[in-house]
């Protein structure tokens, strides 16, 4: 088998001096979508945000033992910047600190000031993302007037314009309705093919149907590891 796309190595974690993670173990292959399912408090939210050095702007007191990796290269020590470039962490926390502003202005933020808005790629990922029609005022539309699906849209709109390796979505569908739900599902199995996506929800059916591989974790700990099939044999 390759070597993965990024790698927890017996990684523990703890945060002002509460352990959130013990003992990680973790492969995730490119081009497949990881579905990291648990509780409230189970860790997975700590999980993401390793991977991209988030905790360390969260939280005052650091500890961790182990390594993650990330092409085969240790990231402990990476440039924050240059693997944020790769590896986009999104959650739901992002709509609140971007409300003042339009989605073009957000687009601008992005990716510059010479970005074409209006451009076939753009009017085509707007497409993909089902935003073009729903968009009340268009590119114009302010971020704190979106509700519901459309703020899952819009996080994923945000996540792909930064052109990553990686999508990492953090439980930013588990308020959704079925319906909506279903929409989000065949969009994220279309970014498949591109992206390598992590997903954490605490509501395991939503995502089950597309999800190439599925953690459990409870306590910081992984409880288990594995496919669909196996999944449910093992409950």
């Amino acid at each position: 088998m390759e070597n993965p796309l990024i790698e927890f190595r017996n990684f523990s974690l703890n945060l002002d001096g509460k352990q959130l993670l013990d003992d990680i173990s973790l492969k995730v292959e490119e081009k497949s979508v990881l579905l990291i399912y648990g509780p409230r408090s189970s860790g997975k939210s700590a999980l993401l945000r390793s991977i991209v050095h988030l905790n360390e702007e969260l939280f005052d007191k650091i500890e961790f033992k182990g390594d993650i990796f990330f092409h085969g290269q240790s990231i402990i020590n990476a440039d924050r910047k240059s693997l944020r470039r790769k590896i986009a962490y999104i959650d739901t926390s992002f709509i609140e600190t971007l409300s003042p502003l339009t989605v073009n202005q957000i687009i601008t933020l992005v990716k510059g000031r010479n970005v074409d808005l209006y451009s076939d790629e753009m009017i085509g990922l707007l497409k993909q993302l089902g935003l073009i029609n729903i968009l009340k005022e268009g590119l114009h539309t302010y971020v704190e007037d979106l509700h519901g699906n459309v703020r899952v849209l819009f996080l994923l709109l945000l996540a792909i314009l930064r052109e990553p390796e990686v999508i990492s979505l953090d439980c930013i569908i588990d308020h959704l309705d079925d319906e909506a739900v279903l929409n989000i599902q065949n969009i994220v199995l279309s970014l498949k093919k591109k992206y390598t996506l992590i997903l954490a929800t605490r509501k395991l059916p939503h995502f089950l149907p597309i999800a190439d591989k599925i953690i459990v974790m409870k306590n910081g700990k992984i409880e288990f590891e594995g496919t669909k099939k196996e999944l449910v044999f093992d409950l």
